[in-house]
C-alpha cells in the first residue's frame, strides 16, 4: 500500500495532520488531504518535501488569512 502520514511545520516545529493518508490535492493556496476511510482535511500552505520511502508529506503552512 502507499499510503502516508501528512505533517504540518509551523514554528519550525512538525505536527502529524493525518494519517494513512491516500491523496494529497493542492487548492490554490491550500491542501485537500484525504485518508483511507475518506476523511477529509484542508490545509493551508504549501508541499514542503514529499518522501515516498518513508511515507510521508511535510506542509509548511502559511498564515491564515484575517
Amino acid at each position: 500500500m502507499c499510503e502516508g502520514t501528512a505533517y504540518v511545520v509551523r514554528d519550525g516545529q512538525e505536527r502529524k495532520v493525518m494519517e494513512n493518508v491516500i491523496l494529497i490535492q493542492p487548492e490554490g493556496n491550500e491542501i485537500l488531504l484525504a485518508d483511507l476511510l475518506g476523511k477529509r482535511q484542508i490545509v493551508r500552505g504549501t508541499i514542503k518535501k514529499i518522501d515516498l520511502l518513508k511515507h510521508l508529506v511535510v506542509i509548511a503552512e502559511s498564515a491564515a488569512c484575517p
